[in-house]
């Protein structure tokens, strides 16, 4: 049994790898790491754990593994990442009716390797090697052509040669990074996706990868991400049915608030997403089947809330108008 010192220490680098926990590390994920695996130990002590295995200022029996990214959040240092993969996930806006720049930090996306039609995506070699807590960046095309936001992969499902990637938004960008500002920037002359990104999704080279982060970073002052939403969500989920419905009742507005920056969004009611997934009970409420996969973060059915008429034809964000669906219906909705 882990109780204390470098032991933890190396518990939480392993967990991080294995995908049990998905940075950022906080003092809240590693409390139900220690839960799970009946680990021994205190909620100061993993603080300090952490803390020391960051600064390795406290003690010399602390190993460093992890690098502060933020109030209380941490990433695993990269010589204790077993493996180094990095991806360039193109997104068309003008084909969706969301946007990795409108999803909040903490909000997932998932990707299929197959086309509406069933055909197989470019790049086929991707979807196969892309696994837990890799890195991407996403770029959206259209209007923008620019790196919106900074993602990481939180699960992956494979069945009946269908394989499926939930890509969640780590950073969030108030400056995107332009194709023109890459294309002239010397550390990227001989990236080749730079050149030619036609498809869903490539492999970048590392230092690709960390001179277009590199380049965020230098065009975005450092915001304090609470992750409001997602927040939101769980919030209300912990709520009972009664209390959400009475919140949803005493609205005084059902058509959501719309944000513009680069693009624009719509501030969705995280009751509203709570309530319709406690609704569908882990069914899709238009095919009838039971979720394709479970959230690799927290074990809950995997469903999309699609809106019936969408936010941006002007439909409202109510009970009504929202039903969980499983990808394959929303696509085909969509899509089909």
């Amino acid at each position: 049994m882990v109780k204390h010192g470098e032991g933890l220490g190396y518990e939480i680098v392993k967990a991080v790898n294995n995908g049990e926990i998905i940075e950022p590390i906080t003092a809240e994920k590693v409390t139900e790491l220690c839960k799970i695996k009946k680990f021994n130990a205190t909620k100061n002590h993993i603080k300090v754990i952490l803390s020391n295995a960051t600064e390795n200022t406290h003690s010399p029996t602390y190993k460093k593994y992890f690098k502060r990214i933020g109030r209380g959040e941490y990433e695993l240092l990269d010589e204790y990442r077993e493996r180094d993969y990095y991806y360039w996930l193109n997104v068309d806006i003008e084909e969706y009716e969301w946007s990795f720049s409108d999803l909040k930090v903490g909000r997932s996306q998932i990707y299929s390797n197959l086309n509406e039609d069933g055909s197989k995506r470019k790049n086929q070699s991707c979807f196969e090697n892309i696994n837990i807590g890799d890195k991407v960046v996403a770029y959206e095309t259209g209007q923008i052509d620019a790196i919106t936001a900074i993602c990481e992969v939180v699960n992956k499902q494979d069945k009946d040669g269908e394989i499926i990637v939930e890509f969640r938004k780590t950073i969030d960008l108030e400056n995107f990074l332009s194709l023109d500002k890459m294309k002239v920037e010397k550390e990227l002359e001989d990236c080749k996706v730079i050149g030619f990104h036609r498809g869903t999704i490539f492999q970048l080279d590392k230092e690709h990868f960390y001179t277009i982060r590199k380049m965020v970073e230098e065009i975005n002052t450092p915001l304090d991400y609470t992750k409001e939403f997602d927040k939101a969500v769980n919030d209300s989920l912990r709520l009972s049915s009664e209390e959400r419905r009475r919140r949803l009742e005493n609205k005084k507005n059902n058509i959501p608030e719309k944000v513009d920056r680069v693009s624009s969004g719509f501030k969705r009611d995280p009751d509203v997403v709570a309530e319709v997934l406690i609704r569908a009970d882990g069914e899709c409420e238009r095919c009838g089947n039971t979720a394709p996969f479970k959230r690799a973060c927290d074990g809950s059915p995997y469903l999309e809330v699609h809106h019936k008429i969408r936010l941006a034809d002007g439909g409202e964000d109510t009970l009504e108008n929202a039903i969980a669906i499983c990808p394959n219906c929303h696509r085909e909705l969509h899509f089909g």
